[in-house]
């Protein structure tokens, strides 16, 4: 088993059984840990071990709709990257967490902006990897963004696409990521499902259908005034930033806000864990 946790169970979310990862202590103070675009709870699998270990945290790895072990929406419902704050405010009603600590790693770290920015009282702090905010357009792309995505979802789906083993799939997955195989093994074990023909990606193909539409630097920038818990960004040095170098200006819009640049692609946080988890638990004990 390349995966590792503590517990797992699964809860209903809007007639949804969302599946639910955790580690350390489970009366211990709640981190929320949200996973990027088409990854998973396995995606914590290397930090969670040394933010739990000798400590008082208790991670809470949520899979969103679609992705990991979770499951796919209704054929007639879509997929829509904002819906995500409705799946954090749900699990944090379900299992009572009181104040928790977000940890959040791209897709997952855009949510986690913008639910602290709704509801400002709800959350301790932030720790977001590689991102900071949601993707964007200005309205002159909103007729653009809504004709692609009316394509992509007429348009014929491609098939399946199946592995002989874990190793294979982590070898196709390696060929677009910056992450070695080694590496990958347990977001592949994660992200897999075994059937009759091998394995098979688990997500939902629709996920990469766009979203109908994008915030605006506007709305984000008014979203992030209003979070008033501590802020730490992680950016890699071989990360987003390099793609998006518009996200400089958005530390501005924080009023408590730590950044520190690291080694590292995207993924940083599986590539260094022992490097992220450092400045992650020092933050949380200054916090």
């Amino acid at each position: 088993m390349h995966f590792t946790f503590d517990r797992e169970y699964q809860l209903e979310i809007q007639k949804n059984k969302i599946s639910v990862v955790e580690w350390g202590n489970p009366e211990g103070e709640p981190v929320l840990c949200l996973h990027g675009w088409l990854d998973n709870a396995a995606t914590f699998h290397f930090l969670a071990p040394l933010l739990t270990n000798n400590t008082n945290y208790r991670l809470i790895a949520i899979e969103f709709p679609g992705h990991g072990q979770s499951e796919h929406l209704h054929p007639a419902a879509d997929y829509q990257f904002i819906s995500g704050i409705s799946i954090i405010d749900c699990v944090i009603d379900i299992l009572k967490l009181e104040k928790p600590k977000l940890l959040a790693h791209s897709m997952g770290a855009a949510l986690s902006t913008i639910y602290a920015g709704v509801f400002p009282d709800k959350i301790d702090s932030i720790v977001s990897i590689d991102a900071l905010g949601a993707l964007v357009t200005s309205p002159e792309n909103t007729i653009k963004q809504l004709a692609k995505a009316l394509e992509q979802r007429r348009a014929k789906r491609s098939r399946k696409r199946y592995f002989k083993d874990l190793e294979t799939a982590a070898k196709a997955r390696a060929q677009v990521s910056e992450l070695p195989v080694d590496i990958l093994l347990p977001l592949i074990e994660r992200g897999v499902t075994l059937c009759e023909d091998g394995y098979q990606w688990s997500s939902d193909s629709r996920l990469k259908h766009l979203s109908w539409l994008r915030l605006t630097e506007a709305q984000m920038k008014v979203i992030m005034e209003t979070i008033t818990c501590p802020v730490l960004v992680i950016m890699a040095k071989e990360g987003l930033y390099e793609e998006y170098p518009e996200i400089e200006k958005r530390f501005d819009y924080l009023k408590n806000v730590k950044r520190v640049d690291l080694d590292g692609g995207h993924h940083l946080h599986m590539q260094f864990a022992d490097n992220v988890a450092e400045e992650i638990i020092k933050f949380w004990s200054n916090s």
